[in-house]
C-alpha cells in the first residue's frame, strides 16, 4: 500500500477507534455529570472549534436565509435530541450494548429510504436488514434486556431513541448537501443544537464538587478527539476514500466499544450478545458493500451513517 492510501486508511481506523472509546467516555463522565451538562460542556469546545476550523478553512461561507430553519431544526434533531437519548442511555445500560443498538443506523437508513423516499430495496439490502434487527434481538432481547424488569429496560429504550432522532436527522439535513460542505453543515448544525443544550442542561442537577483531573480528560477527549478533531479527520478520510469506502469503517465502532469496554469497564458480555454484534456489524457491511460494487464512484452524505454525532 502506498503511503497516498496509507495515510487515509490510517486516519479513519483512528478516528473509529476514538469513536468506539467515546461509549466508554460518555459512561464514566455521566456518572458524575448529569447527561445534558456533559453534553453542553462537550459541544461549547466543539463549536468553537469548528467554527475556528470554519473560518479557516471556508471564510466566505455563510448560511442562507432560507436555509437556516432547516440547519435549527436539524441541529437540534442531530445535536440535543441526540445527546439526549445517548448520554441517558449510555448512563442507564451498558457501553457495548449502546453502541451495537446505534450501530443499526445504517439500516435504519435503508428502511426509511425506502418508506419516505422510494429507494428501491435490493434483496442483500433486504438480507442485511433482517440480520440487523435479529441481531440487536440476540443483544437486548435475548438477554432479557428488553423486558420491563430489566434494569437495562430504559437504557436501552433511550438508546432507540437516540438511532431513530439520528434517521430523522439524516433525511432533514440531505438537502444541505447539495448547497454547503460538509464542515459547514455540521459547524451550524453544532453551533444551534448547542443553543437548544442550554436550558436543558439548565434542568440538569449538577455534581460540580465531584469534577477531578481524569472527568476533565474524558471532556476534552469527547470534544477535541471526538467530536471536533474526529470529525475534520473522517471528511479528509471521506474526501481521500469516498463516502461509501469510508462508511465501511464504521462497522468498527462497536467492536472497538464491547473490547474495550470487557477490558477497561470490566462489562460482562454473553455469547448470544457477541452473535448478536456480530449479525449488527454483517449487516451494515453488506449493505455498504453492495453500494459500493454498484455505483462506485457515487458520493452520499455523512449524514446517512453516524458521522460527527459520534
Amino acid at each position: 500500500m502506498t503511503t497516498k492510501k496509507f495515510i487515509p486508511y490510517a486516519a479513519i481506523t483512528f478516528v473509529m477507534i476514538i469513536w468506539g472509546l467515546s461509549f466508554l467516555s460518555i459512561k464514566v463522565a455521566v456518572n458524575i455529570l448529569a447527561p445534558m451538562t456533559l453534553a453542553l460542556i462537550r459541544f461549547l469546545i466543539a463549536s468553537a472549534i469548528l467554527l475556528v476550523i470554519l473560518k479557516l478553512r471556508e471564510p466566505k461561507s455563510r448560511p442562507a436565509k432560507e436555509d437556516l430553519p432547516r440547519l435549527i431544526v436539524s441541529g437540534i434533531v442531530g445535536i440535543t435530541l441526540y445527546f439526549f437519548f445517548e448520554n441517558n442511555g449510555i448512563k442507564l445500560t451498558t457501553a457495548s450494548t449502546a453502541s451495537i443498538i446505534v450501530a443499526v443506523i445504517p439500516m435504519l437508513m435503508v428502511i426509511s429510504d425506502r418508506i419516505f423516499c422510494g429507494t428501491r430495496l435490493s434483496w442483500v439490502k433486504g438480507v442485511g436488514v433482517v440480520l440487523s434487527f435479529a441481531g440487536v434481538f440476540l443483544v437486548v432481547g435475548g438477554s432479557g434486556q428488553f423486558s420491563l424488569t430489566s434494569k437495562y429496560f430504559t437504557g436501552n429504550m433511550y438508546m432507540l431513541g437516540a438511532a431513530v432522532a439520528w434517521v430523522i436527522y439524516s433525511l432533514v439535513t440531505r438537502p444541505l448537501g447539495r448547497r454547503y460542505s460538509l464542515l459547514a453543515i455540521t459547524t451550524y448544525q453544532t453551533l444551534f443544537g448547542t443553543l437548544a443544550i442550554i436550558p436543558m442542561a439548565a434542568l440538569d442537577v449538577n455534581k460540580w464538587s465531584l469534577v477531578d483531573g481524569p472527568l476533565i480528560a474524558h471532556l476534552l477527549f469527547l470534544a477535541i478527539f471526538c467530536s471536533a478533531l474526529g470529525y475534520y479527520v473522517y471528511v479528509y478520510a471521506i474526501n481521500a476514500l469516498g463516502v461509501d469506502v469510508a462508511s465501511l469503517f464504521i462497522n468498527l465502532i462497536p467492536v472497538v466499544t464491547v473490547v474495550s469496554s470487557y477490558y477497561i469497564l470490566g462489562e460482562k458480555i454473553t455469547p448470544a450478545q457477541l452473535i448478536g454484534g456480530g449479525l449488527v456489524i454483517v449487516s451494515v457491511y453488506l449493505a455498504e458493500f453492495n453500494n459500493l460494487l454498484r455505483i462506485p464512484g457515487r458520493k452520499r452524505a455523512i449524514e446517512d451513517g453516524r458521522g460527527a454525532a459520534s
